[in-house]
């Protein structure tokens, strides 16, 4: 059951919905309850082995040699 983010076209609020099934077209805003909402890009991450692991594989985390970066959580 895949998590969906969405954006809010009356009000721009983002909120995320768990999705069941065929559900994802029934989403509304959590916060003014307008069917007019919009799928946006998201990034999932894993961790494996202890290390987190972005699905972009790219950027400081995905390209640490040592996955000790100061910027970010991925030790």
């Amino acid at each position: 059951m895949p998590i969906y983010e969405y954006k809010c076209k009356a009000c721009a609020a983002r909120f995320e919905v768990l999705v069941m099934g065929g559900g994802a077209d029934a989403v509304k805003c959590e916060q003014c309850g307008s069917p007019e909402v919009a799928k946006q890009f998201s990034v999932f991450g894993f961790s494996s082995g202890g290390h987190f692991t972005s699905s972009t594989g790219g950027g400081e985390c995905g390209d640490c040699a040592t996955h000790n970066c100061g910027s970010c959580n991925c030790h």
